[in-house]
């Protein structure tokens, strides 16, 4: 083996502070940079929240432009291109869902010995009403169908992920699951800090709040969780919600909020970099998403010792065994997660996190393994 690192390639939309890309950086900066080194492929020409820390840490960023501003063509041509371009990739790793398919296609004509697909979700998308989405759910199939024939190895954040991208017959064949670990020294839950972040919010020690991780769209079902919210209030008058994220919604969520006269119980966090400690802070976690693959958040909250309350539609393989998490179906009222959650609050916040480690999601654990998968295939 070389005395340079193995450089994998991950493809990725954006490096912003999301699920996906929380997980790779939680990886990237526990890995032995000097045997193993990330670069990303970013199909998009803006800059991301996590850039100037990748390049830090020894990474390159490469942007090709979104296919919605060149056209379906042209970017499969940039693709191969980049491939030819940069033939010293050996490994080439797509967290893109479906687009896997096109990714690992032209990968697999550039010759890239190491071609993986990384599932991250369950669900993309809503049911086709019209000709546009009839030939996108076509499209995304023959993808799914690409990804099989292209791809030397299969990724997923769970079994359900799996099946959703692979097919269960490939998914018990071949899945890999690669649990998305979490930095458990950095977040275990600490009195002290909790303390300061509510200072420094200007929340009071007896105020309720209730606290919500993910990007602001479709999936994340933010006006239901508003309404619970607005259940939750009039029962606790002095409680408040924590939104933490951004996203193509977010204007709209605001304007439901003033909707609903809760503008001034509704706090707007934004993208943060100390989502760990805002987690120590809160009373109760809430997910009331319509579809995920494994959230990454919700095993944060538990590894902070969080009450979680979770829609349903989110797999059980979430549920740490800690005694934290409670799923809840979305087909019940806002009333009814209301009393969920404020039967919640009572629990004690000093519980080991054990039960995760030894479960395998702490990002030590993953970072390690997948560094010895790479050098493996390279060897």
């Amino acid at each position: 083996m070389s005395d340079k690192p193995v450089r994998v390639l991950h493809i990725v939309s954006i490096m912003d502070r999301g699920g996906i890309e929380t997980f790779l950086m939680n990886i990237y900066r526990k890995i032995d940079r000097s045997k193993v080194q990330f670069d990303f492929l970013v199909t998009r020409e803006q800059s991301g929240i996590f850039d100037e820390e990748i390049i830090l840490l020894g990474g390159k960023i490469y942007n090709i432009p979104y296919i919605k501003k060149i056209g379906l063509l042209k970017y499969i041509k940039n693709i191969k291109f980049f491939f030819q371009k940069h033939y010293e990739y050996k490994i080439v790793h797509c967290h893109m869902d479906t687009w896997a398919g096109l990714f690992l296609s032209v990968a697999k004509v550039c010759n890239i010995s190491v071609r993986i697909s990384h599932s991250h979700s369950t669900k993309i998308g809503q049911r086709p009403d019209n000709i546009n989405g009839y030939i996108e759910f076509i499209f995304k199939g023959l993808m799914k169908l690409f990804i099989k024939t292209s791809g030397t190895h299969f990724f997923a954040c769970g079994y359900d992920a799996g099946v959703w991208l692979y097919g269960k017959n490939l998914s018990d064949r071949k899945l890999i699951i690669i649990k998305n670990g979490v930095d458990t020294d950095e977040i275990r839950y600490n009195k002290e800090i909790a303390e300061k972040v509510r200072r420094d919010l200007a929340i009071d020690e007896n105020t309720m709040v209730m606290g919500h991780v993910g990007s602001m769209g479709i999936p994340k079902n933010h006006e239901f969780l508003i309404d619970v919210f607005d259940a939750v209030h009039k029962h606790r008058p002095d409680s408040i919600l924590c939104l933490v994220g951004d996203g193509k919604l977010r204007a709209h969520i605001e304007e439901y909020v003033q909707l609903r006269g809760l503008n001034h119980k509704v706090r707007f966090l934004g993208i943060r970099g100390d989502v760990y400690n805002l987690l120590k802070a809160f009373d109760v976690f809430v997910m009331p998403s319509l579809y995920e693959g494994f959230p990454v958040a919700a095993v944060e909250a538990q590894a902070a010792a969080l009450p979680c309350i979770l829609s349903d539609r989110i797999t059980d393989e979430v549920d740490m065994g800690m005694g934290l998490v409670k799923f809840v179906s979305l087909d019940k009222s806002p009333e009814y997660w209301s009393d969920a959650i404020l039967q919640e609050r009572s629990v004690a916040r000093t519980m080991a996190i054990d039960n995760l480690i030894e479960l395998g999601y702490d990002s030590h654990v993953t970072a390690n393994w997948l560094e010895n998968f790479y050098i493996n295939l390279i060897e």
